[in-house]
């Protein structure tokens, strides 16, 4: 799975990085974390992260 972080002071509404699914195993792991990340705190670097992960699973189904 290709991470590209983005720079420092990206407002907080934005996810912290921009991911790319490239195989079916990235896609699993993705499917994993976002189970792993599903009910934190909102705003939290947790949530951005878990918002880009399901941006990245939508784009790949």
């Amino acid at each position: 799975m290709r991470t590209d972080i983005e720079p420092e002071g990206i407002p907080t509404e934005m996810p912290l990085a921009a991911i790319k699914i490239e195989t079916v195993q990235d896609y699993e792991k993705a499917t994993v974390s976002v189970a792993e990340l599903a009910g934190h705190i909102e705003d939290s670097a947790e949530e951005r992260e878990l918002e880009a992960l399901v941006d990245a699973i939508m784009e790949w189904d």
